[in-house]
């Protein structure tokens, strides 16, 4: 009953049918939903495009193949100019070849491939080959997929496309009985898969290379990447020999260097401590003109720390130190020594480290494994303080580590500092300075000293949970910041994008976006906007109001970075809980509720928790890819989301589903239950293994011979990772005070 009557309201309102479709298919009715499509079709609506796209859709999904592509050439043939052009073109492509009709796949495809895309051309391409491949065609099928190899955008990431296009080769060459394969292709090929990460791919090809070429100048690389291959599989055993071998055949090479190295790590992974301890020996007396000279000895000191051995730790610590005096390295072996002198619980040896390190300029950060941060070492030196029982002074420790946006450790000082405001042991020193500081802060903001006022309300709250403390707090701090004009968030309007339609349309995506816009289906609307001339130098105001609809639309991505650059204008310590709510919540956005309540709290996860990795791996862009070969908002490799296919006893997934946000949220809901299973209540351990693997974490946390994260972070030997569980961690703690489980809003200070 729903379309006689939406359909006669929509005769008299333009563009209303579209809208009513748009609904009713979103209820699921989808024949409602194309009696409204054809509406807007048969009176040659200006969205006429869409209408045919969504009728497409809806064709494919009853199985009708043939109606869909009737409407997609319909569409391909009235709106050559259309956003929806390529899309319809490539899946016409796909419906050809679902169909068995591969001459007409290929035919079709063919016209995309100089799309101005260079995806979409090389997705094309890629179509085209195996459409050639199935109808026999296999000289056209060859010269494409050499192609696609050779035409590489980046020879360094090769991209899915180059992927099909090896593996199809090798399928034409096995069919063939082809082995004359020049070295260069060999390699080529091999590179495509160790990229993305089909090992067995890869070794086939390197194999033949040590086979066929034994005088090549490529061999010892060759081996050195069967031993990778074999490393990155935790076939540990077999790396062994690969990388034995390279060192034993090729001794003076760059490769066999590496193969030491990658010796040292895999004995590490097998416990065979001595045996690594040995490796890392030989590269520093082999290797000395090494161009990281200080790590092998580094490592040294993480293998005999990880098997206990400290004393034997602490004297290669030493040596280390006497070695690299002065430089990054004697910085790092001290920080490798406050490590072991935790896990050792000596705290007053720890604080005496942490002291001389905060002495020196530079700790390393994030950018070199083992290294460190000035707010870390600050941290752990309170910790230490406060094992101490020196409570004051771990007080003072702590606040003085600034608190704030993406600040792990200031965020980790405040949530220990609250610890202690309530345990009896400790609480009536933190309510003396708690009152110290507010009364200086009341002093200050009376005498309209705001600085003064706003660095003591900030430290003061982070003293209390007292809501009615805390919201005196507050109006001095909101006094502050609007005296002081760095803490002042820039105050933008929501506005029209487009002019009055008055104004005579620049062109039809204008006329496009304006009839969407009208009917606030901003996730079309939005594309077509940013293809029309306003949209080339937006202002201000018009990127906010972009960034808004976005949300609306499901488009969090582009949110997300007006929010980063709007931000960075802004102090780091800025009190979230004054902050405008629209504009830090397009910094830490919730989208995809319904996927994230359907498949996070089922698996005992946190949804927030699934949104903090979201966030860092992608900003929730749904069609990403990384350098590794990581598909789709959550960011899987192949081998993992396979794994997690079967665990969910998936009948058919094919990797291009990980681009879908739905299975995207699925697949990394299940994974992260499954890491939970592993680290119970330890967020910073499973956000730590979701990046660098849960068997590294498992060896950190034994490393740290503890399951405290304030002790077990430090021990982190993934720069990468480290700073992954900084991001994921402030995320998930800025998530969690702006949204409950059920992804509502919280109330807060800022309206």
């Amino acid at each position: 009953m729903v379309c006689s009557v939406t359909i006669a309201v929509a005769q008299s309102s333009p563009n209303q049918d579209y809208l009513i479709g748009r609904k009713v298919e979103a209820s699921g009715d989808v024949a409602q939903a194309a009696v409204a499509y054809e509406a807007v079709v048969s009176r040659n609506s200006i969205l006429k495009e869409y209408a045919l796209w969504r009728l497409a859709r809806i064709a494919r999904s009853t199985g009708d193949l043939v109606l869909e592509r009737e409407r997609l050439q319909r569409l391909i043939a009235s709106a050559p100019n259309s956003l929806l052009y390529e899309t319809a073109a490539l899946r016409l492509s796909e419906s050809f070849f679902e169909s068995g009709d591969f001459t007409a796949a290929a035919n079709s495809a063919k016209s995309l491939s100089s799309a101005k895309s260079v995806p979409v051309a090389r997705e094309a391409a890629a179509l085209m080959g195996v459409a050639y491949v199935r109808a026999g065609k296999t000289l056209e099928a060859r010269d494409t997929f050499t192609k696609l190899v050779m035409q590489m955008p980046d020879a360094s990431r090769p991209d899915d496309f180059a992927l099909v296009a090896v593996r199809e080769l090798d399928a034409l060459d096995k069919s063939a009985n082809a082995t004359n394969l020049t070295e260069p292709e060999h390699l080529l090929r091999a590179s495509v898969y160790q990229f993305n990460r089909d090992f067995a791919g890869a070794r086939a090809h390197y194999q033949t290379l040590v086979d066929r070429y034994p005088q090549s100048g490529t061999l010892p690389n060759a081996i050195l990447q069967l031993g990778r291959g074999y490393y990155l599989e935790s076939k540990y055993d077999d790396a062994i020999r690969y990388f034995q071998k390279v060192f034993d055949a090729y001794p003076q090479s760059q490769a066999a260097r590496e193969a030491v190295g990658w010796l040292g790590a895999t004995y590490l992974r097998t416990k065979r401590t001595d045996d690594a301890v040995a490796a890392y020996k030989l590269l520093i007396d082999r290797f000395p003109d090494s161009p990281t000279p200080d790590r092998p000895y580094l490592n040294i000191i993480d293998a005999l720390h990880e098997a206990g051995r400290h004393a034997d730790a602490l004297s290669w610590v030493q040596q280390t130190r006497a070695r690299f005096k002065n430089d990054l390295g004697g910085t790092l072996a001290l920080f490798a020594q406050l490590r072991i002198h935790l896990a050792q619980a000596s705290w007053a040896a720890a604080v005496r480290d942490a002291e001389e390190l905060a002495k020196i300029s530079d700790l390393g950060g994030t950018r070199v494994p083992g290294g460190t941060t000035p707010a870390e070492v600050a941290f752990l030196r309170a910790f230490a303080l406060e094992q101490l029982g020196r409570t004051e002074e771990a007080v003072a420790g702590y606040l003085a580590i600034p608190d704030g946006r993406n600040e792990y450790y200031g965020m980790r000082a405040t949530q220990r500092l609250q610890s202690l405001a309530t345990d009896p042991k400790s609480r009536t020193l933190v309510q003396m300075r708690f009152n110290a500081l507010s009364s200086e802060a009341k002093t200050a903001s009376a005498a309209s000293q705001w600085e003064q006022a706003r660095v003591a309300a900030q430290s003061a709250l982070r003293l209390t949970n007292d809501p009615t403390k805390r919201t005196e707090l507050f109006n001095v701090l909101k006094s502050a910041y609007d005296s002081l004009s760095a803490y002042r968030v820039p105050g933008l309007k929501k506005i029209p994008l487009l002019g009055s339609s008055e104004e005579p349309p620049a062109n039809n995506h204008q006329l496009l976006a304006e009839a969407l816009l009208q009917l606030e289906l901003y996730d079309e609307a939005l594309p077509e906007f940013l293809a029309t001339a306003a949209a080339k130098n937006p202002t201000p105001d018009q990127s906010y109001t972009l960034a808004r609809l976005s949300l609306q639309a499901n488009l969090p991505n582009r949110a997300v970075r007006f929010a980063e650059t709007l931000w960075k204008t802004v102090p780091a310590d800025y009190v979230t809980d004054l902050a405008p709510r629209d504009l830090i919540e397009m910094l830490y956005p919730a989208p995809f509720r319904e996927s994230l309540l359907k498949h996070a709290p089922a698996r005992s996860v946190d949804p927030r928790f699934v949104l903090s990795i979201a966030r860092q791996e992608s900003r929730f862009q749904v069609e990403a890819k990384s350098v590794a070969a990581a598909r789709g908002m959550m960011q899987f490799i192949a081998s993992t989301a396979n794994e997690m296919a079967a665990e969910l006893k998936l009948a058919k997934f094919e990797q291009d589903d990980l681009y879908n946000a739905d299975t995207a949220i699925l697949f990394g809901s299940h994974y992260l239950a499954n890491l939970f299973k592993l680290f119970p209540d330890q967020p910073q351990a499973v956000a730590g293994s979701y990046n660098g693997g849960a068997d590294n974490l498992a060896r950190w946390i034994a490393r740290s011979r503890s399951n405290d994260p304030d002790r077990y972070v430090p021990e982190i030997g993934f720069s990468q990772t480290k700073d992954y569980i900084y991001k994921v961690m402030a995320n998930f703690w800025t998530y969690q005070k702006l949204y409950d489980a059920q992804l509502q809003p919280l109330p807060g200070t800022a309206k």
